[in-house]
């Protein structure tokens, strides 16, 4: 059995199959199956031949029991290489023996015959998984620094976190309903806010204690240092 994938429409598979089937015949393979597809690595198209291939590999009628790709940038999307391994594992789990053109050590020991490289590459996995899990908290740690202290973006452009729902707006609208004897219940049908979100942005705002802060760059939207004037009454 082939898997075959190229990341855009452009791409030739030809290449790929032609390097196959001359392995395939060197090995004195008879091909009873092709899966292919032209996606993107990137994760956002779902792999729908990749999920055959899959789902024949668990059925018990299958005539193939290899299959046999092209690298394993091409059988995997997965960024961590560990991810990627367990792929594999989880193909062999299935009884299909695994074969990569460009990466040899990767393929599955014939006739059950013991692989020192592999063997040293499964009991390195554990290691390798922690290392780049760590990795990647890491990264993840030093960017959300750099976007808190205003020196990058999110991919989206919005704040990290959730929206905030109090915006400088709505706590204004809250101000001038209640002034005008709006009920609680009024009020936040109004702004679309908890009726107890209402009621303590309003005594804050009242005190000087509010904050809304919900720019990318953690500017001050709002801030209050003493009672405002303009809200005034009884609460």
């Amino acid at each position: 059995m082939f898997y075959l994938r190229v990341s855009t429409p452009d791409q030739d598979l030809a290449g790929q199959a032609r390097d196959l089937e001359a392995y395939a015949t060197r090995q004195g393979w008879i091909v009873s199956a092709r899966y292919q597809e032209k996606v993107s690595g990137t994760g956002a198209i779902e792999r729908t031949e990749y999920a055959r291939l899959l789902s024949d590999a668990a059925k018990g009628d299958r005539v193939w029991s290899h299959a046999l790709v092209w690298s394993l940038d091409r059988w995997s999307r997965a960024e961590r290489f560990t991810e990627a391994l367990e792929s594999i594992w989880e193909l062999e789990r299935l009884g299909v023996a695994f074969h990569s053109l460009r990466e040899p050590t990767l393929d599955t020991p014939r006739d059950g015959k013991p692989d020192l490289g592999r063997d040293v590459l499964r009991a390195l996995l554990p290691l390798m998984a922690s290392y780049e899990s760590k990795r990647l908290s890491e990264r993840v740690l030093v960017a959300m620094r750099e976007i808190r202290q205003g020196h990058r973006m999110t991919r989206s452009g919005r704040p990290v976190g959730r929206p905030a729902r109090l915006t400088p707006d709505k706590l204004r609208e809250i101000a001038r309903l209640r002034n005008e004897g709006s009920t609680w219940s009024t009020v936040a049908v109004q702004v679309g806010l908890p009726k107890e979100t209402c009621r303590r942005s309003y005594y804050d705002f009242r005190t000087g204690r509010v904050t809304v802060d919900n720019t990318p760059t953690g500017e001050r939207l709002l801030r209050h240092s003493g009672k405002p004037s303009r809200v005034e009454g009884n609460p």
